[in-house]
């Protein structure tokens, strides 16, 4: 995890992957973090509870056959619970401590919770997004990246790490802007248009009723 991001204090897992029953604590402190251990001692699925926490829908992603194998066999559900430092408030909410959670049943059924309450995930990830955090956001190196690089094309290269850095996002959201402002002027336009017929119609109204209010001041001078 990298970049200035609000600092995850806390992860606790329970019935995750490899994780059991008791609710497993992983206290990071504020700088640079490392989590070592031999292979299969799960390195990578602390990263991926992470990732699951966040919202990611991909078990392949999340390096699993599908989303209710990330229930450790004879549990009924599996839970992480992620804690953030948002003592600068870049999560737009009044708390200088953020807990995110999320529960996934035998039957692939997740339920988000932010700081207890129920929440949907597109309003997680919508809260989220302020702060640049997400499950494919910028701030976050999937296993493997890295040797992969070495072995694509340049062009190839370029996008993921426009990807990984955040440009392509940034871009994504420039069209998406570019857009919209479009459409907007394109209404603009049409609104104006609208405008000035209705202020034709309504000079032509006018002109009407002045010649027959002369017409009738005609008509009453000849009786």
């Amino acid at each position: 995890m990298v970049g200035s991001m609000p600092r995850i204090r806390e992860v606790r897992l329970r019935n995750f992957k490899s994780f059991g029953q008791k609710t497993t604590v992983i206290k990071l402190d504020s700088g640079f973090t490392v989590l070592t251990g031999p292979n299969g001692s799960g390195k990578s699925n602390i990263i991926d509870a992470i990732l699951f926490g966040l919202g990611e829908l991909s078990a392949k992603k999340l390096r699993a056959e599908r989303l209710t194998k990330l229930v450790r066999n004879g549990a009924r559900k599996a839970e992480v619970v992620i804690q953030f430092d948002n003592s600068d408030r870049s999560i737009p909410i009044d708390s200088k401590i953020i807990t995110i959670s999320r529960e996934i049943d035998r039957n692939g059924e997740s339920v988000f919770r932010l700081n207890g309450r129920r929440i949907q995930r597109f309003e997680l990830l919508n809260l989220l997004s302020v702060a640049g955090i997400g499950p494919s956001g910028s701030n976050i190196v999937a296993q493997g990246t890295i040797t992969h690089l070495t072995t694509i094309s340049p062009n190839e290269r370029r996008k993921i790490l426009e990807d990984i850095i955040g440009i392509s996002q940034y871009d994504a959201q420039k069209a998406e802007a570019e857009e919209k402002l479009r459409r907007a002027d394109a209404a603009l336009k049409d609104a104006l248009g609208r405008s000035e017929e209705i202020r034709r119609r309504l000079w032509e109204l006018e002109r009407e009723r002045n010649d027959l209010l002369r017409y009738r001041l005609i008509d009453k001078e000849y009786r």
